[in-house]
């Protein structure tokens, strides 16, 4: 059926593929994770930014 350099081949694209569908999980992963940080450090900016704003009207 096939010879032993197709066979490896073969098994050399199965190889590549599951490597990259893994990467692919750990980048998904990845953005879930950097994603929610994001969000997190933008609603600590607001809130502080807020804060300022009620000190400086405070202040006027």
């Amino acid at each position: 059926m096939f010879t032993s350099l197709q066979f490896k081949f073969l098994i050399f694209i199965g190889v590549v593929f599951i490597i990259t569908v893994g990467f692919s999980i750990l980048i998904g992963r990845q953005i879930v994770v950097v994603g929610k940080k994001a969000l997190a450090a933008k609603q600590r900016q607001m809130e502080l930014q807020n804060q300022m704003n009620e000190d400086e009207d405070r202040n006027n």
